[in-house]
């Protein structure tokens, strides 16, 4: 059986020493570079590879791009070898928010055209819960060969999204916090606000109150109270820099809605040119 959504932390506990999964850790803190590391230095999933958001899942900014630029994909694809990975493999990511940041390396592994790979549903507090243990050893495998194949459908540019603001058949949905939509006050970024005709969906949304991800059901009627019946190829994902972002279009991928494009630049790339336009709740 393959997974390509979500794992439960019981199917993954069954699978922890099958040689046909491969485990990635994903934690992250924006606010603190060092988190991620030193958390999973201090303890993970056994068999697990840490790798991160800021310089794995991403490359260098430059002066008119998000936050978190595409990784080079040959650069990419080659950490994925010297980790262990082929392009057989069940990829399984896990984090501690949710999913928050496990996303963006659902959507990059997507992006670089394999499909079996999963989020755990839960995270890590899903794990503890389920008798998972965690351990402080260092996971070493053999070198693989990931070979990419890149699907670049599943991004927009910049111009797309400029396109798309004002079209009644587009739809943006931003997957950062009310606050930080609305105006109100934004911790991450220089200037607050949101796209004009964005509609917001924050992440948490996805998740019922233990933290896993609502059932397919409950997210396609929800979903479907905000996107009507817009064309899932008309759905773009946005968030701050494209790694929440992915969160929502996994969400929408567990409830049946594919296809949807991510915004990779994100605000923080809408944000470089102080001629595009900026909707606030005081406007």
């Amino acid at each position: 059986m393959s997974y390509k959504t979500i794992i439960s932390a019981k199917d993954l506990i069954k699978n922890l020493n099958n040689e046909n999964f491969i485990i990635f850790d994903c934690r992250c803190d924006i606010s603190d570079s060092s988190y991620g590391i030193d958390a999973y230095n201090e303890g993970h999933i056994e068999n697990s590879i840490f790798v991160d958001i800021d310089h794995d899942l991403a490359s260098e900014k430059t002066v008119d791009s998000g936050r978190h630029p595409l990784p080079d994909p040959e650069l990419f694809s080659e950490k994925l070898s010297q980790w262990g990975m082929n392009n057989n493999k069940q990829a399984v990511i896990y984090d501690d928010a949710g999913g928050a940041f496990a996303g963006r390396m659902w959507w990059i592994l997507k992006w670089l055209g394999h499909t079996d790979v999963a989020v755990l549903d839960g995270a890590l507090g899903a794990w503890m819960s389920a008798g998972g243990k965690l351990t402080s050893k260092n996971t070493i495998f053999e070198r693989a060969v990931f070979e990419p194949n890149l699907n670049d459908s599943l991004h927009v540019s910049i111009k797309d999204v400029e396109d798309a603001q004002y079209k009644m058949n587009k739809l943006i949905i931003d997957a950062r916090s009310k606050e930080r939509y609305l105006g109100i006050k934004d911790p991450v970024d220089p200037i607050a606000g949101h796209i004009p005709g964005a509609i917001s969906h924050p992440l948490g949304k996805n998740l019922d109150k233990n933290g896993h991800f609502k059932s397919p059901e409950e997210l396609r009627h929800n979903f479907i109270r905000l996107i009507g019946d817009t064309a899932s190829s008309d759905i773009i994902s946005m968030c701050g820099s494209g790694i929440t972002a992915c969160h929502n279009i996994l969400a929408l991928e567990i409830s049946g809605i594919k296809n949807v494009s991510l915004f990779v630049g994100s605000w923080s790339e809408w944000i470089t040119d102080k001629s595009r336009p900026i909707a606030k709740i005081d406007e």
